[in-house]
C-alpha cells in the first residue's frame, strides 16, 4: 500500500538538508536551532530508506536482480551525471572509490567532486545486502526483530557518543547508517504485521484503533521535534570543538523517533494523525518523489549559479528555488 505521507518526510528531509547545507546562519532567524541540526534530517533519511524498502518489497520472495536493478536505474545515471557536472566545476582527478560510491567515511566524501553522495555512498552496502537478508529474517518474528535492531541501534549509537575521539569514528557512519537502515525495516515488518493487506476489521473499531495509532505517532513527532529544538549540541557546534562527526547521544535517538513514527503513522493504514495529515499534503507528497535528485545535485547547481551570481551572503533564493 502506498503511504504518501512518507513522501512528505522525504520532501522536509530534503529540505531541511538544504537549508542546513546553504542557509548562512545569520539570515536563519528562529530556524537557525534546526538549521545547526540538519545531519538529523539524514537519519531520518536513512531509516525511512529501510522502512520503505521492506514496506514496498513482496512479502514472501524478493528478488536480488529486480531490486537491484530498480536501484541501479534509479540511482547510477543521476549519480554519474552529477558526478560529472562537479568535474566542470572543480577539475580534479576523482578518486576511484568516490565514481563507484565506494567513500565510506565523510573523510573519503570531502575530497570527492560532489561531497553531497557521501549518504547516498553509506547506504549502498544496505542495499547490496537487504535482498539476501530479508528471507532469512522473515523466519524471526517482526517484533524480535524489531528488539534486535533497537538493541543494536543502543550499542553502536552509545559506542559511537562515547568513543567520539577514537578510530571508531572511521566507520561511525557505514555502521550508523547499517543500523539505522536495519532499524526502519524491523519497523516496517512490525507495521506490516499490525494490520496485514485484507485483514478484515470492523469499521468502527478499525477508526478508533486508527486514531490511537496516530495519537502515538504525533507524541513521537513532538517528542522529536523538542530533541531537535532544546537538546545543546549540534554537528556544527562539535565541529569547533574538535569532535568531528560527533553527536550528542539524544541527537542520535533522531533515529529511533523516526522509526516509532513511520511504525506508529503506518500500522493503521488510515491513520488519523495531525502530522501524518499535514506530511500527506499533495504539494508535499509530490516533491518527496524527487528528494534523490535534490541530494545529488545541490552542490553542482549551486556552484553553477555562484559563478554568475555570488551566493555567500544571499544564498535564500538558491535555498527558496
Amino acid at each position: 500500500m502506498y503511504l504518501q505521507h512518507l513522501q512528505g518526510v522525504r520532501s522536509l528531509c530534503a529540505a531541511w538538508v538544504l537549508c542546513g547545507r546553504f542557509l548562512p546562519d545569520e539570515h536563519a532567524g528562529i530556524w537557525n536551532v534546526g538549521l545547526q541540526r540538519a545531519s538529523c534530517g539524514v537519519d531520518i533519511f536513512i531509516v525511512l530508506s529501510g522502512f520503505v524498502s521492506q514496506w514496498n518489497a513482496p512479502h514472501e520472495v524478493r528478488e536480488a536482480c529486480s531490486f537491484y536493478l530498480r536501484r541501479a536505474v534509479r540511482l547510477l545515471p543521476a549519480f554519474w551525471l552529477a558526478m560529472a557536472w562537479s568535474l566542470v566545476l572543480k577539475p580534479e582527478a576523482p578518486s576511484p572509490r568516490c565514481v563507484v560510491l565506494l567513500q565510506w567515511s565523510k573523510e573519503e566524501a570531502m575530497n570527492c567532486p560532489n561531497g553531497a553522495t557521501a549518504t547516498v555512498a553509506m547506504l549502498l552496502p544496505c542495499w547490496l545486502i537487504y535482498p539476501w537478508m530479508s528471507s532469512p529474517l522473515c523466519k524471526l518474528g517482526a517484533k524480535q526483530s524489531f528488539v534486535a535492531a533497537v538493541v543494536c541501534w543502543f550499542l553502536v549509537a552509545g559506542l559511537a557518543t562515547a568513543d567520539d575521539r577514537h578510530a571508531w569514528l572511521q566507520l561511525d557512519g557505514l555502521v550508523s547508517t547499517t543500523v539505522g537502515f536495519g532499524l526502519g525495516v524491523a519497523a516496517a515488518r512490525v507495521a506490516q504485521e499490525a494490520f496485514p493487506d485484507g485483514a478484515e476489521t470492523d469499521p468502527l473499531a478499525a477508526k478508533s484503533i486508527s486514531w490511537i495509532w496516530g495519537a502515538l505517532a504525533d507524541l513521537v513527532a513532538a517528542t522529536a521535534a523538542v530533541l531537535v529544538a532544546f537538546v545543546r549540541d549540534s554537528s556544527r557546534q562539535i565541529k569547533t570543538e574538535a569532535r568531528t562527526d560527533s553527536e550528542s547521544f539524544p541527537l542520535r535517538c533522531i533515529s529511533l523517533f523516526a522509526a516509532l513514527y513511520f511504525l506508529f503513522s503506518s500500522a493503521g493504514r488510515r491513520g488519523q494523525g495531525v502530522v501524518q495529515a499535514v506530511l500527506s499534503h499533495t504539494s508535499l507528497a509530490s516533491l518527496g518523489k524527487y528528494t534523490l535528485y535534490v541530494y545529488l545535485f545541490q552542490e553542482p547547481l549551486f556552484r553553477s549559479i555562484d559563478l554568475v551570481v555570488p551566493l555567500q551572503h544571499s544564498a535564500e533564493g538558491f535555498v527558496a528555488a
